[in-house]
């Protein structure tokens, strides 16, 4: 059988975190279908997991400012279709050239969060009638990604509530393949070391959208429990919070962890929650969920880490968030059931299970 030659289009530099490049690390680190051969671009020293795996070929990028000429010279090698893991805005340039040569091939891109203006997310809001934050980007950005998606042959979503966005805006050529989670750090030892004081926790931005307000609330009701949120590092937003939790006993916004750092948080805490009325897919929910913890959120972005009264809660108002989360803070018993509950559904969501149904999806389309 000949062997299929997939372009994976997302640099694979062991030095950066970003959030879409680790998910494209961990697919391309597991994925091995055999007559399949990935290719894909760096800058500097390779991610050491990709970069010992026999079916990947990587390739370096010049280091300087025509980086983006030669990313689209890269393209125009033999290949049978071009993978857009997470979507760059800059990959239009290649494909284009590719396409006014005459060598089109299957396209697949990836829906992993919204991005737009205003009236972009007006719009949105409208179609899901509830409130929907999209990331913000500047007017060319968003024009070069919706003639990505436009050109791509299929979209893969990452809930199905990106999904019925993106076929609104895109056309109905959408799957849905969730992301996985790295199970070698998030997971919920047999023995967990809980804190002495009950304690609740979040994670994420703290931009309006995340409603970081509500978590203030929380604690404000609930002077009995401690309430930590990680992430904002850097921002003015963490400035304003952290000021704001001068003023309190049982708050506190620390910034950013390292992923080992923020799981054995996650070991040591009561709950999560999650404030946010609309996300992509909120992964640390996962992850959280895998660390043993009841989660409670919002049930408009249908994430697949909570099933509703088993390991936490979807609620759909704010007053419900409250009083789900008061209900938890009063029931250790119940919080104990959900907890076993998480850490179960949590074998379901590692990337060693979930880089294999991203790969045969791919596969699918490739091969249609």
């Amino acid at each position: 059988m000949k062997t299929k030659r997939i372009y994976a289009a997302q640099w694979l530099d062991a030095a950066n975190a970003n959030a879409q490049i680790l998910n494209a690390k961990a697919m391309l680190s597991r994925f091995d279908q055999p007559n399949v051969q990935w290719i894909a671009p760096h800058y500097e020293a390779p991610d050491p997991l990709v970069a010992k795996r026999r079916n990947v070929q990587l390739r370096k990028l010049i280091h300087n400012g025509f980086w983006r000429a030669h990313l689209a010279v890269q393209y125009q090698s033999p290949v049978d279709a071009i993978f857009y893991p997470g979507g760059r805005w800059f990959d239009s340039w290649g494909l284009r050239i590719r396409r006014l040569m005459g060598r089109r091939v299957p396209v697949v891109a990836t829906l992993e969060g919204l991005v737009g203006d205003e009236d972009r997310q007006r719009e949105y809001s409208q179609w899901a009638k509830h409130p929907v934050f999209c990331q913000a980007v500047d007017a060319k950005t968003l024009s070069r990604l919706d003639k990505l998606y436009r050109h791509a042959d299929h979209i893969i979503a990452i809930s199905p509530f990106l999904a019925e966005m993106g076929r609104r805006r895109y056309g109905d050529k959408f799957s849905v393949v969730p992301l996985g989670i790295n199970d070698s750090i998030f997971f919920s030892p047999e023995q967990q070391q809980r804190a002495v004081r009950t304690r609740v926790v979040s994670a994420g931005n703290l931009k309006q959208g995340k409603r970081p307000d509500m978590f203030v609330e929380l604690a404000k009701r609930h002077p009995e429990a401690d309430f930590v949120w990680y992430g904002g590092h850097g921002s003015q937003e963490l400035a304003t919070f952290q000021a704001k939790a001068e003023g309190f006993g049982n708050l506190s916004f620390p910034g950013n962890l390292q992923p080992l750092e923020l799981a054995e948080a996650f070991r040591s805490a009561d709950l999560f929650v999650m404030p946010s009325g609309s996300e992509g897919v909120p992964k640390v929910t996962q992850e959280a969920a895998a660390c043993g913890l009841p989660v409670v959120l919002f049930g408009y972005y249908e994430a697949p880490s909570v099933i509703d009264g088993e390991n936490g809660y979807v609620v759909w108002d704010d007053e419900q968030f409250y009083h789900r989360v008061a209900e938890l803070l009063d029931d250790a018993p119940l919080r104990s059931k959900m907890s076993s509950k998480g850490k179960s559904m949590a074998q379901e969501w590692s990337w060693d299970v979930i880089a294999l149904r991203w790969e045969a999806k791919i596969l699918e389309v490739v091969n249609a």
